[in-house]
């Protein structure tokens, strides 16, 4: 019975979606930029300029009438700085996509493995250029236009000795196509 259900399972997730796909965007590219929410954990204060590029994968499924559950691709590159250094974080990874409202309304959640070109700003130190950025997010499509917002998190995972972590509010908006 088990096995059953995780094969149904596995075929929802890997088919993919038929219904509202001729409507729904394939691609969105977009800037967004925000401060830091760490004041707990870090000594500086920090900004955030990013570039985005998101890419719908062709796994998801139908929920409803006007629901969808899909995955899409999601890189950026990110200006930031903070304690009076400036540098970036290129970020590759992948988000799931509640498309909600007949796609006027998308709830996200997304992991990607983040490269930090530089790892002290002041007296912070995030241990070392690899880490790793998880966020939720939401985002409001009208035509094509999509004005978004997310909670986003980048820290190492414990994998240095150092372990920070950085917490930014981030708002944008981005182009369909």
């Amino acid at each position: 019975m088990r096995t059953s259900i995780s094969l149904t399972l596995l075929c929802l997730l890997l088919s993919p979606v038929w219904s509202h796909a001729e409507t729904t965007a394939n691609m969105e590219f977009g800037v967004r930029g925000g401060t830091d929410v760490s004041e707990h954990n870090l000594e500086e204060n920090y900004q955030a300029a990013e570039v985005y590029f998101l890419k719908q994968l062709p796994w998801g499924i139908t929920l409803g009438e006007k629901s969808t559950l899909t995955s899409r691709f999601d890189t950026g590159i990110t200006y930031l700085e903070g304690g009076g250094d400036k540098s970036g974080m290129l970020a590759v990874g992948a988000d799931l996509v509640l498309g909600l409202l007949d796609g006027r309304m998308e709830c996200e959640i997304g992991f990607r493995p983040t490269w930090m070109f530089d790892q002290e700003y002041g007296r912070d130190d995030f241990g070392g250029g690899l880490q790793f950025t998880s966020h939720v997010g939401v985002a409001i499509i009208w035509q094509k236009v999509a004005l978004n917002y997310r909670l986003q998190h980048t820290s190492n995972a414990g994998i240095y000795s150092h372990n920070p972590g950085l917490n930014m509010h981030l708002f944008g908006v981005g182009y369909h196509f």
